[in-house]
């Protein structure tokens, strides 16, 4: 599986993220319908289907992101890392 990251909003942390989707191997997916003379293709086609269902995920907090934040929503200032907080 690969991953597919695209930038989106997180309604859980407030700020827009690079979020994440699990995508098919299309490389493993050819292989195997070669192996199986084309039987594959039908599962291949079925993977790749279902896969946009597949919701894109906040990296930090793991829930489902959207598409655009809500209206009237604005970037938070940002903020300095102090020397007591970095890690």
């Amino acid at each position: 599986m690969g991953i597919s990251k695209l930038r989106r909003y997180c309604p859980e942390d407030d700020r827009m993220v690079l979020a994440e989707k699990q995508t098919p191997n299309h490389i493993l997916h050819l292989i195997l319908s070669l192996v199986t003379a084309g039987l594959w293709i039908i599962v291949w086609v079925l993977v790749a289907l279902l896969n946009d269902f597949n919701a894109y995920r906040c990296p930090h907090c793991g829930g489902k992101t959207r598409h655009k934040p809500p209206r009237g929503w604005k970037k938070p200032p940002r903020r300095e890392v102090y020397e007591d907080e970095a890690g």
